[in-house]
């Protein structure tokens, strides 16, 4: 696989089938005729077709070669139709990906200072680095004493408008909320899983799965949760190839649904909005 090839997936985090083939050493044709045949199921679960390319090579005239272009969970949920042999190379190629583009991330030079003006959490906290995450974190707990400050200097005086007191209050409170929230993301390098999560709430794992399909979150299609189709294109979950170990036979793989940080964060809007709080928020003490 060349150079080029590898940037790209590493950037937009896809693959193609030729790129497929190469690596499992398989004819294309037949790596074309296995994703076609995956195509229909994953479209009943709500998801889109899988991105469709045609190539002309060159010597061969004006002729066109259909190749397809999958995601990281495409290209996953495809692998099963392939042996245990092949899954795992998919498995293992994801992974080295995964982690080079860690690295280039890391290496890449930060910015000296965070906006102080912007006091919403990222929309995909996936793409912040951890030096990013720590440096908002901490921004958040120096403008979090700062208010406090501002608050006892109001109370001294005797001309303090308690309509303001009130104000600082609110955003103080807030501020120890997304604190809280941004030092669970410095935790987690990558996904986790719901009985993770569900630890976070102080919640079993079965109960906190159940209570995700009550808000209509996901739904479970055989031994798998599965998110239902108007979110399912979100980048909240991804998949995570678990091998099961038989005595006497080759090792085969389970697919696991994992939540990436983007997902958490949804999770906790969500919930919030229900009434259910991490521990950790519920744990904090009153302001004053």
């Amino acid at each position: 696989m060349s150079n080029d090839n590898l940037n790209k997936i590493t950037d937009q985090q896809t693959i193609t089938s030729m790129e497929i083939a190469d690596l499992l050493g398989k004819n294309h044709f037949d790596v074309l005729k296995a994703i076609r045949k995956m195509e229909p199921a994953w479209e009943e679960i709500g998801a889109s077709k899988f991105a469709l390319s045609y190539r002309t090579i060159e010597g061969q005239g004006k002729k066109s070669y259909p190749y397809y272009t999958l995601t990281k969970k495409e290209c996953l949920f495809v692998a099963t139709k392939f042996n245990d042999q092949a899954r795992a190379k998919l498995v293992l190629r994801w992974e080295q990906l995964e982690k080079e583009r860690l690295m280039q991330q890391v290496s890449q030079p930060q910015p000296s200072t965070v906006d102080k003006q912007d006091s919403n959490l990222p929309a995909d906290p996936r793409n912040l680095s951890r030096l990013q995450i720590l440096q908002l974190a901490l921004q958040a707990e120096e403008e979090n004493e700062r208010l406090r400050a501002e608050k006892q200097e109001l109370e001294a005086d005797k001309y303090g408008l308690m309509i303001e007191n009130g104000h600082k209050d609110q955003q103080i409170q807030e501020l120890q909320e997304r604190t809280a929230y941004l030092r669970l993301i410095m935790n987690d390098n990558s996904t986790v899983t719901a009985s993770q999560i569900a630890q976070d709430y102080g919640m079993a794992a079965v109960s906190f799965n159940n209570l995700l399909k009550g808000l209509r979150i996901q739904r479970k299609v055989g031994d798998q949760w599965l998110l239902y189709s108007d979110i399912i294109d979100k980048g909240y979950v991804s998949n995570r190839m678990i091998p099961i170990h038989h005595s006497g036979s080759p090792d085969t793989y389970k697919p696991l649904t994992v939540w990436t940080q983007s997902g958490r964060k949804f999770l906790y809007d969500r919930l919030k909005k229900h009434g259910v709080l991490p521990v950790i928020e519920r744990n904090q003490p009153a302001t004053e």
